[in-house]
């Protein structure tokens, strides 16, 4: 085996390695970029739940209240025929 041989056994699979590397840490990257962005939609999209909750937490509140308010009325209004 002559050392150019030698040189082309030991030096082309180290080059295959390198850019196997160079290629794979750019598809982390690219990952680590997408699942960041997904990250983000999901907050997002929890920030909008937490705010319709609490606007409908608000509005059934508000809601109870007529209820009990007209109930209250619906007894007054028995008890003055009750008399």
């Amino acid at each position: 085996m002559t050392e150019f041989q030698l040189y082309l056994a030991i030096g082309m699979p180290t080059f295959a390695v390198l850019v196997g590397m160079l290629v794979n840490s750019n598809q982390v990257n690219t990952i680590n970029g997408r699942m960041g962005a997904i990250e983000s939609r999901i907050a997002q999209s929890e920030a909008r739940l937490d705010t319709r909750m609490a606007s409908l937490e608000n509005k059934f509140d508000l809601l109870v209240g007529k209820v009990i308010e007209l109930d209250n009325r619906l007894t007054r209004l028995e008890e003055r025929l009750k008399r």
